[in-house]
């Protein structure tokens, strides 16, 4: 082998070996690249999923806050006899509409008192799968997978006697939801009736039954039972009828409605 030609194969394994360095290099930026692209696209999907969590928590955090504020300004109606009060609720994303109407029939068997039957159309805030609903002077939370009640209704029953005050809410207004944005709801007080104290005779044959037709009669149902007196059934999936009999059922009723026209101002 002549110097030349040994020249040239080691000129020319000092060229495969520098190609196969720079390939290597050019794999090796290639992998940290892609490595650096990933990671970065995981990073921010996660953030943006965490981020869009948080917007969402707080959008529900502040609806519970402005249901608060709702329920407040309601009582100053049907408790305190207001005439009207407002009430600011933002909606960013959420949605703001009449429900389906609940209805209230509370009987008292064997009695010459007829029955007093209401109605109510709640307020219902929607947001990602959870509603905050304002029914009859309650708030609650509803879920798909369950619900509880954030504000107990006025609504009270002891063996010693039952305060029941109804606050039936109706829509007089043009709009019946909105979506976006802030809007105003204006509630107006249209009259407050209180039913006479009633008097149990003959208490041995009389019994105090509440029937409520409502969305969320499950919550309804748990509320009633707390009260430690009633007996409660849910014949239909959006039906409770509870119950009080004659040994427990109170020596005085006090029982008043409260009828508030709203409207939904965008």
């Amino acid at each position: 082998m002549t110097r030349r030609t040994a020249d040239r194969r080691a000129t020319t394994e000092q060229d495969r070996n520098a190609g196969e360095r720079g390939m290597s290099e050019v794999l090796g930026f290639a992998l940290v690249f892609a490595l650096v692209v990933s990671t970065t696209v995981l990073v921010a999907v996660v953030g943006f999923d965490e981020l869009e969590n948080t917007r969402d928590q707080e959008e529900l955090n502040n609806a519970e806050r402005a249901f608060d504020v709702l329920a407040d300004n309601m009582a100053d109606i049907h408790a305190d006899g207001a005439p009207s009060r407002a009430t600011e609720i933002n909606l960013e994303s959420a949605q703001l509409e009449t429900g389906k109407t609940t209805s209230i029939n509370i009987t008292i068997t064997n009695s010459s008192v007829p029955p007093f039957v209401y109605t109510v159309e709640p307020l219902v805030f929607s947001s990602d799968g959870v509603d905050i609903v304002y029914s009859a002077g309650a708030i609650f939370r509803d879920t798909q997978s369950g619900g509880l009640i954030l504000k107990k209704p006025p609504i009270e029953i002891s063996k010693e006697r039952a305060l029941i005050s109804i606050v039936q809410l109706q829509n007089d207004g043009d709009v019946m939801s909105a979506s976006g944005g802030t809007v105003r709801i204006r509630a107006v007080n249209t009259g407050q009736r209180p039913i006479p104290t009633l008097m149990r005779s003959p208490p041995s044959k009389e019994r105090m039954v509440i029937n409520i037709t409502s969305p969320r009669s499950d919550l309804w149902k748990d509320y009633l039972e707390s009260q430690g007196t009633l007996k409660c059934e849910q014949p239909k999936e959006d039906n409770v009828r509870c119950s009080i009999e004659s040994d427990n059922l109170p020596s005085r009723f006090y029982v008043s409605t409260t009828l508030i026209n709203y409207a939904i101002e965008t």
